[in-house]
């Protein structure tokens, strides 16, 4: 899915994270963009910084620095260890390191720690333009069974899948 010029580009090779099917929080905050790892299974998310997104200085909010690290974490987290379940955030911790300005572009790769019959351990660190901004880790619950709706990345991975299999060879 390329860029659809709502707010400024992503950088080349970034697909927009579909919203969820209810305006919900994400969709206030957002758009948000997700880039496979070529390598193996990873994910990385990404934002451009907004004035929308700013404090009256026109640094990122932190508080929308802790909301994408959440959705980095619950999301990236659920993608890597392919539960595709609703994740409950039971505890988030974060270190605000450096501020990030409007206009940089915003990354984070979460990293599962571990994952046991309920809960999930994860981090990651949220870099503005390649400096680092924001370290973060958290605790995640799940329950029930799979569910596709709760793995959004898988879902826009495997629509490119198909799209690119009915291409004319």
């Amino acid at each position: 899915m390329p860029d659809d010029g709502a707010g400024d580009a992503a950088p080349e090779g970034w697909l927009r994270l579909p919203d969820h099917a209810l305006p919900v929080f994400n969709h206030l905050v957002g758009p948000f963009w997700v880039r496979p790892d070529p390598a193996g299974e990873g994910i990385a998310y990404g934002f451009r910084v907004e004035l929308r997104h700013c404090n009256p200085v026109e640094l990122c909010h932190g508080g929308m620095l802790v909301a994408f690290a959440d959705i980095v974490l619950t999301g990236g987290c659920n993608h890597v260890a392919k539960l595709s379940r609703f994740l409950t955030t039971i505890t988030l911790a974060t270190d605000f390191i450096a501020p990030a300005r409007i206009g940089a572009w915003l990354e984070a790769r979460p990293e599962v720690l571990k994952v046991t019959r309920s809960t999930v351990f994860g981090q990651c660190l949220v870099t503005a333009d390649g400096a680092p901004v924001l370290r973060a880790s958290g605790t995640f619950r799940y329950a029930g069974e799979p569910d596709p709706r709760f793995d959004r990345v898988r879902r826009l991975l495997a629509s490119l899948e198909l799209s690119a299999a009915a291409l004319p060879a």
